[in-house]
């Protein structure tokens, strides 16, 4: 049986929708996208979490991009950025780190990981906010 281009499209991430809170101990080899609320921990290659999104969560992951709130531990071995309307809150350890004017740190930051040359060259540019497509639009494909 063949996997639909839907699943083939997925397959690896987890997306969170608005609304959608779930809880647990989390590993996902691929992205994961929050618009709704995560609690637990969390080991994944990419985090983005939308402007409503809110992670309370240990989190490890490569690389990150905040758009909403953290509220505990963010490990990126590679590059974080928090966006405008970003919020962390709590201890943040990273290899590389971009502050968008707005965007709120409230805890300690410490720097390791990857060196900054490394993270940048394997970090993917991230979508600005107001063009992030909603979960429906990315099922969809419109």
């Amino acid at each position: 049986m063949q996997a639909s281009p839907v699943s083939q499209s997925f397959a690896g991430q987890l997306i969170v929708g608005e609304g959608v809170a779930i809880s647990g101990t989390l590993s996902i080899p691929g992205r994961v996208i929050i618009e709704g609320s995560l609690e637990g921990e969390l080991q994944a290659d990419e985090l983005l979490v939308y402007p409503k999104g809110v992670v309370s969560a240990k989190v490890r992951v490569r690389t990150a991009d905040v758009h909403g709130t953290t509220r505990q531990a963010l490990e990126v071995a590679g590059y974080l950025c928090i966006r405008s309307t970003g919020r962390v809150h709590d201890r943040i350890s990273c290899g590389e780190i971009e502050i968008e004017r707005g965007g709120i740190v409230s805890g300690s930051v410490s720097f390791s990981g990857l060196p900054a040359e490394a993270s940048a060259s394997q970090a993917s540019p991230a979508p600005e906010a107001e063009n992030l497509p909603s979960f429906a639009q990315r099922l969809t494909g419109t």
